[in-house]
């Protein structure tokens, strides 16, 4: 009745029907927008020929007609049962003789219903007509009246049925524009009630997010206003009768929660076990283009031997023709500047790679994600470099700076076969940083953002052009 399944029958012949977000349950609520509903709410059960309704320890609790239940509570037929205060509604219903859904050739049953209601076709009765009495023989003046009462009493029956029919047509008009509204009104309320269901899981997440996560608190919360917006012109849409309006603003609102939605799971995921698994191979990069000419970026180790990634205007300028009179790495958690050298540049895209020898190895990331293993929109996702370079607050006085990373989470909003775009946090000094997907591969190197969004649009470089620009140098 309510809910994102709002509108669904759901038929079962079987006596026991599980419903909650989990895929095992024989009915799925939507495991995105029906978030008052636990992964295994709620059960029905026949026994001694009556119906019950369970709750299965579910978050939200279980309410039937209204009042919230503790133990097994029996049903009848058409009661209202609530999965938790805000979710949604279902209506319960036994209906008999009829096929249930996704089983063929099965005997009639009993069966639970969620939503509807069906009708038996009237029962038709044959009777028997008595025969005419026999007339008694008309004049050719009789039979011409007798004709003529028929048509007309025809014609009469007719214009009568056709008034009725007329009655009737306008009548069915009224009471379905009179349901679409009604309907049109629901659909809203529903919107609506999603809109704060959403919201409240969303303010959760913020107040959890640590601090480290300052660009994906923004994110959320910017997504937040969005929606508020999008609800607010909803709701005087609505007021206004604009249907138009209204179905345009609901696709709209619908949209962004659904961003909304992959931002709270991307800051759900716990990327602070991938940061600390791959954050000390991170380094700093100084590179120097003659005296006082100074830039600052961010490479990371994929070999132990010191053989780093980093973007190829990092090191060579924004035209890739200016070279490099020394180049130094300061590896996160660390005070030391070591030297390292250029070995090679991607002709196809905007990467570099370069090499500290150190002894005794560096520090790596875990992985590079595979070519096949590509982001796709709506993953999470994570950059650990050095944003601002040295401007941001680092441990440690002058010379004896620590070098400290900066971890920002976003997801993925699109992937194409030259860039990665994140909706993620990211500024300059952020060039050659590491992005991670949730399982701590790395899946692109970033290289810049669009201009205009204050560095909440950033893109990366795929993992593919690295692994072949690493080939090239084997």
């Amino acid at each position: 009745m309510s809910g994102a399944k709002q509108g669904v029958e759901f038929v079962s012949p079987k006596p026991v029907v599980t419903v909650g977000r989990h895929p095992a349950n024989d009915f799925q609520f939507d495991p995105q927008q029906d978030l008052d509903v636990s992964a295994k709410h709620a059960q029905f059960v026949l026994r001694d020929g009556r119906w019950h309704v369970e709750d299965l320890g579910s978050s939200n609790g279980t309410l039937v007609n209204g009042f919230a239940i503790s133990a097994t509570t029996r049903l009848e037929d058409t009661d209202q049962v609530k999965l938790g205060a805000n979710g949604p509604n279902i209506e319960f219903r036994i209906v008999k003789d009829a096929k249930p859904d996704g089983i063929s050739g099965q005997p009639a049953v009993a069966r639970t219903s969620v939503a509807g209601s069906e009708k038996q076709a009237p029962r038709e009765t044959s009777q028997s007509s008595k025969p005419a009495a026999p007339r008694p023989q008309e004049s050719a003046t009789q039979r011409i009246r007798i004709e003529v009462q028929k048509q007309t009493q025809g014609l009469r029956r007719l214009t009568v049925a056709l008034l009725i029919a007329l009655v009737g047509v306008a009548a069915a008009f009224f009471v379905l524009d009179q349901r679409n509204q009604r309907e049109r009104a629901s659909a809203v309320e529903a919107m609506q009630a999603r809109v704060d269901s959403v919201l409240a899981v969303s303010s959760q997440t913020v107040a959890a997010l640590e601090g480290q996560m300052e660009g994906m608190r923004d994110a959320l919360q910017r997504s937040e206003n969005n929606v508020r917006r999008l609800q607010t012109s909803l709701g005087e849409a609505q007021l206004a009768g604009d249907a138009e309006r209204v179905s345009s603003l609901q696709q709209q609102l619908s949209e962004t929660m659904s961003a909304l939605g992959s931002l709270r799971a991307a800051a759900l995921t716990d990327f602070n076990t991938v940061w600390e698994a791959n954050q000390r191979a991170v380094a700093l990069i100084y590179v120097e283009f003659g005296p006082g000419n100074v830039e600052t970026g961010t490479a990371f180790a994929v070999r132990s031997d010191g053989t780093m990634l980093t973007n190829k205007h990092v090191v060579a300028g924004a035209n890739g023709n200016r070279r490099a009179t020394r180049i130094g790495v300061k590896f996160a958690d660390s005070p030391q500047v070591f030297a390292a050298t250029v070995v090679a540049i991607s002709p196809d895209a905007d990467l570099a790679v370069i090499r500290a020898p150190i002894r005794g190895g560096v520090p790596t990331v875990q992985s590079l994600a595979s070519r096949e293993s590509a982001a796709r929109p709506g993953q999470p996702a994570a950059v650990i470099g050095f944003p601002l370079g040295t401007d941001l607050l680092m441990r440690g006085e002058g010379n004896r700076q620590i070098a400290t990373t900066t971890l920002t989470v976003g997801t993925v909003s699109q992937a194409l076969s030259d860039r990665i775009q994140l909706d993620a946090w990211g500024a300059e000094g952020s060039s050659g940083s590491p992005i991670f997907n949730g399982q701590g591969e790395v899946v692109a190197v970033l290289w810049g953002g669009l201009d205009g969004t204050g560095g909440n649009v950033v893109y990366g470089v795929p993992v593919s052009f690295a692994r072949t620009l690493l080939e090239s140098i084997d």
